[in-house]
């Protein structure tokens, strides 16, 4: 069962539980992000015709989903612990954090693939 603010707000989850809260999202960010991946990269290969976009683009989704859904199951466990209200603060340090991630995926996996991109 994926990680819920209802469950840190119920008593559900509570700080202690950073390390099974964290492996549990990091196990559905895996599926979620190879099949969201694969279906972009098919879309990006047939759309262009190049495979290596559809490769960068789909790993570039697929590491970003998982990076997203560590950070939305971690900071409101931290937030928590550190006596901050995890409901007002969660939304823009994980909207921050995975925009920046992705950005970062995006432009560095493009510079790496370059040679077969052109």
């Amino acid at each position: 069962m994926p990680f819920r603010c209802e469950s840190l707000s119920l008593g559900l989850a509570r700080p202690q539980d950073l390390f099974r809260v964290w492996r549990k999202e990091v196990f559905v960010g895996l599926i979620n992000g190879v099949v969201l991946g694969t279906l972009i990269a098919l879309v990006a290969w047939v759309w262009k015709g190049n495979l290596m976009l559809g490769v960068v683009i789909g790993a570039a989704l697929a590491l970003n989903t998982i990076i997203a859904v560590s950070i939305g199951g971690i900071v409101p466990l931290l937030l928590k612990r550190t006596g901050q209200d995890p409901a007002v603060a969660s939304g823009p340090l994980l909207t921050t954090i995975t925009d920046m991630a992705g950005f970062f995926l995006v432009l560095s996996l493009a510079s790496l693939a370059m040679p077969y991109l052109v």
